[in-house]
Order: C-alpha cells, then sequence, then structure tokens
C-alpha cells in the first residue's frame, strides 16, 4: 500500500515542518529544514525532534502495513542520538524491521545533508482491536 498524497502527517509534524515525501508499507521517507525553533539552549536540534520525527515515519508505515482500516499506537519508541545538529536539513527513512501478530516494529534513521547519521531509532507499535 502507498499513500498518493506525501504532506504533513499531523499537526505536530506541520509545526516543526516534517514533509512527508514518500509513504509505503515498505518505506516512509520525510525532510525537515532545521530552524531556530527546533533548538535547545545549546543551539542544537533537540532530541525531542528526533523522538518525533521517529515516532512519525515508523507510525505511518506501520499504519500503512496494518491497513488505514485500523488504528495503530506506539507503545515504545527508542530514539538514539548519534551526531549533534546545528542547521541544514535532516532526511528520516523508515523501514519494517518485525511484525508478530497485532505487535509491529519499525526502525528510522535520519542524516544530515551531507549523508552522515544523526540519530536512529526503534518504535514498538500496537494495531489496536477493531471497536465491536
Amino acid at each position: 500500500m502507498t499513500v498518493e498524497h506525501p504532506g504533513y502527517a499531523g499537526p505536530l509534524d506541520e509545526t516543526l515542518g516534517l514533509l512527508v515525501t514518500e509513504a509505503s508499507d515498505r518505506e516512509v521517507v520525510a525532510e525537515l529544514d532545521v530552524t531556530d525553533k527546533l533548538m535547545q539552549g545549546y543551539g542544537i536540534v533537540h532530541g525531542g525532534v528526533y523522538c518525533s520525527i521517529t515516532e512519525t515515519v515508523c507510525s505511518i508505515g506501520a499504519a500503512l502495513t496494518a491497513g488505514l482500516d485500523n488504528q495503530v499506537v506506539g507503545v515504545s519508541n527508542h530514539t538514539r542520538f548519534i551526531r549533534a545538529v546545528r542547521g541544514g536539513r535532516l532526511l528520516a527513512r523508515a523501514r519494517p524491521v518485525d511484525r508478530v501478530g497485532d505487535h509491529l516494529t519499525w526502525q528510522s534513521t535520519i542524516t544530515d545533508d551531507k549523508g552522515r547519521v544523526v540519530a536512529e531509532g526503534t518504535v514498538n507499535l500496537l494495531r489496536l482491536s477493531p471497536q465491536g
């Protein structure tokens, strides 16, 4: 399954400036321009930005895997910060790792505009049972 019209996934993503450019059940790609409003006190991108990017791209992929008629929610997000970023553009790619029943696992890699890995994350998600 592939999303036909990429864009902002939700209000937080729009606030951050995270633009989803590709989305399927095999890979989700998103881009973000680093701005001053994304910085923490030392002038580098706040770790919460990386966690949010990871949560978004992995959740979109899991939702496409489970089917858009289902709800998928994150139950854990483990994001590792590797390199400080002070400006430029970030690129996030997420891919599926595992699926066992209603449990899905996706991983993301976030790189800077020089192709260097700046953060990696794993999100475990749960497909909620339809209410009936």
